[in-house]
């Protein structure tokens, strides 16, 4: 099993992401952990890498569906998807300007320096809506060029993923039909097992941040450029000197 998430949250989850992209950042991602075998596998559940395989297979088989990628295309194209998107750079962009103040010695509040999982929009709107109030209440101690815009923007964003608007979005995907409900799912089974496994290779490289990094969504996340390469996702993973990455030795 990659998640334990229900089908309603997997809808949403796999509506914010293409297939392209999704497919793409698999074969880099898989790639890597195939080089990588057993000491990954291993900390991850039994047949898990395996199972994130068959996402991706069934994910790029329904790439096919002129019907599947339409509906997509539609979704990808929405305003609360656009905002939902922006308002996550959001959030890291005050965690970030928040934490450098709290290093400099100013008392922050763990609501401006810790983002918390929102995985729905209504989670999402609230979650902003806080950070709002927090950003405003403390910009005097806050450093660096820009926090009024910043502030400005989060404004902005609060009013475009407002919690009634995410949840009539949540409702509109619960109404798709059937057979784009179950892409939208593999898609999220898809995002999510790619997730853990990266979080396995952080966890199997702690002691070593150059070959953890590896483990990364910069394919995903890659603004600008269409997805996919053409070849159902065998994209090749980066592996330095062309020599295979270790992992740390484990001394006894």
């Amino acid at each position: 099993m990659i998640t334990e998430l229900s089908r309603e949250e997997l809808v949403v989850i796999g509506s914010r992401n293409r297939a392209d992209y999704l497919v793409e950042q698999a074969g880099y991602t898989l790639g890597l952990a195939a080089l990588d075998g057993k000491p990954l596998s291993d900390l991850l559940p039994e047949g898990y890498i395996g199972e994130v395989g068959a996402a991706r297979d069934a994910v790029n088989a329904a790439r096919q569906d002129k019907a599947l990628m339409a509906a997509e295309s539609r979704d990808a194209t929405r305003e609360q998807n656009a905002a939902f998107k922006r308002a996550k750079v959001w959030r890291r962009k005050v965690a970030k300007r928040a934490s450098n103040a709290a290093n400099m010695g100013k008392a922050m509040p763990d609501g401006l320096t810790r983002i918390s999982r929102a995985r729905t929009g209504p989670a999402l709107a609230a979650q902003v809506t806080e950070m709002v109030k927090l950003l405003e209440a403390n910009l005097p101690l806050l450093h660096g060029a820009g926090l009024d815009k910043l502030l400005a923007e989060g404004k902005e964003l609060e009013s475009a993923i407002s919690s009634k608007d995410a949840a009539q979005e949540v409702k509109r995907l619960r109404e798709l039909p059937s057979a784009v409900q179950e892409f939208y799912i593999q898609k999220a089974l898809l995002y999510i097992g790619l997730k853990v496994i990266n979080g396995g290779g952080h966890e199997l490289y702690a002691a070593d941040a150059t070959q953890a990094a590896k483990y990364n969504f910069s394919i995903l996340h890659r603004h600008g450029n269409h997805g996919g390469n053409g070849g159902g996702g065998e994209a090749t993973p980066p592996t330095g000197n062309q020599s295979t990455p270790k992992p740390p030795e484990t001394k006894t």
